[in-house]
């Protein structure tokens, strides 16, 4: 019976040497929500371009129309 108490404390022992500490799963966490972050943040910036652009080419086109309208 006391063999199998140690044998029971031994891998018990082991099962939290395996686990992470709560700083370690912190750690992952905030590593992990940084990464989301500045995937987030490129993604925000390539989309603002496009809309500049997208503004650029809408000014163009009402110019063309205005002047066009003008001309009539």
């Amino acid at each position: 019976m006391e063999a199998a108490k140690k044998l029971q404390l031994y891998f018990i022992s082991l099962q939290h040497e395996d686990r992470p500490t709560k700083e370690e799963m912190l750690q992952k966490e905030i590593s992990a929500m940084e990464d989301e972050l500045k995937a987030k943040s490129e993604l925000i910036k390539k989309h603002e371009k496009l809309i500049e652009a997208w503004r650029k080419a809408i000014t163009e086109q009402l110019d063309k129309h205005n002047a066009e309208l003008q001309r009539v």
